[in-house]
């Protein structure tokens, strides 16, 4: 069963730009709530890097990296640019 809310942001993001801000991408999209995301799926070129609540983590060699209900997502930052193709899936 699903529950929460889903969306999807489309890069490119901004380096080092925290998406789950007030003003970040995602915080945007969800105006109004306590943005925690609880499920993760990135969509990136391999070997792009971004930062989870303050983890780097490098997007392997598929070009997908997913987390589901393992931890509250409360940060999100790319620290390497990304292109249109970059998509961030969520559950909030």
């Amino acid at each position: 069963m699903l529950n929460g809310r889903i969306g999807q942001v489309v890069g490119p993001f901004t380096v080092d730009e925290d998406l789950l801000q007030e003003n970040g991408v995602i915080g945007k999209y969800t105006p109004g709530t306590t943005t925690v995301i609880y499920k993760l799926g990135i969509q990136a070129e391999n070997g792009v890097r971004v930062e989870i609540n303050g983890t780097p983590i490098r997007i392997g060699k598929t070009g997908i990296y997913e987390l589901d209900n393992t931890i509250s997502i409360k940060s999100l930052k790319f620290l390497d640019a990304t292109d249109s193709d970059t998509l961030v899936d969520f559950i909030y």
